[in-house]
């Protein structure tokens, strides 16, 4: 086995360099390989309502939150955005509007409130970016 070849723990094939993830803050190749995690993310994420992933699995798998206390989220604010209080306007494939999205703290995984698809896209970029709000509303304020 050469130094571009890796074995994947998962399927047990001998596959090239660039068919791994690299590992978190490392070069070395993560193990199973690409498609192996790939297989695995769609059996776990698996299709359980006609063409849908199942939401409360992904409520449980994503954020350890159950379907209950998403909806009593959602009842407390009223259905609305906790930033911007609109109902979600975005559309899923079907045309029907999106869920409001769970925002979480991505460091520690706590889930914070309901926001929608707009307000959520803001959120994650400032708080990996803070100083990137700064520099919008200066460019806004220079286009004005």
């Amino acid at each position: 086995m050469g130094d571009d070849q890796v074995l994947c723990r998962k399927c047990g094939e001998t596959k090239p360099r660039k068919a791994f993830y690299d590992q978190l803050h490392s070069a070395l190749p993560r193990r199973p390989c690409k498609a192996c995690i790939s297989t695995y993310k769609r059996d776990r994420y698996a299709v359980t309502d006609g063409d849908r992933v199942s939401h409360a699995q992904v409520l449980r798998e994503k954020y350890d939150l159950t379907s209950a206390r998403y909806e009593t989220m959602l009842a407390e604010q009223q259905g609305r955005c906790a930033i911007c209080g609109q109902l979600e306007t975005a559309r899923g494939r079907g045309g029907a509007p999106r869920r409001l999205a769970v925002d979480h703290d991505k460091r520690s995984g706590a889930v914070r409130r309901l926001l929608c698809h707009r307000c959520n896209l803001v959120t994650s970029a400032v708080e990996e970016n803070p100083a990137l709000l700064d520099k919008v509303r200066a460019y806004l304020q220079e286009h004005a």
